[in-house]
């Protein structure tokens, strides 16, 4: 195998790697849930909708 095309494959490898470490940390604390959505996006929807509720009983 050539020299270069192994170094891409493990450089990849270990690419891969960290990207499932991050993703198992952001579980383990909770940053994300199990379909890989951010938490924080329920509670921001929820203030949007009051806010834009808001906005139309002003007027």
């Amino acid at each position: 195998m050539n020299k270069y095309l192994k170094g891409y494959l493990i450089g990849k490898a270990i690419e891969i790697t960290v990207a499932g470490t991050a993703v198992m940390v952001a579980r383990h604390k909770g940053l994300i849930d199990a379909e890989m959505r951010p938490t924080f996006k329920e509670d921001a929807f929820a203030e949007n909708q009051k806010r834009a509720k808001r906005k139309r009983l002003a007027r």
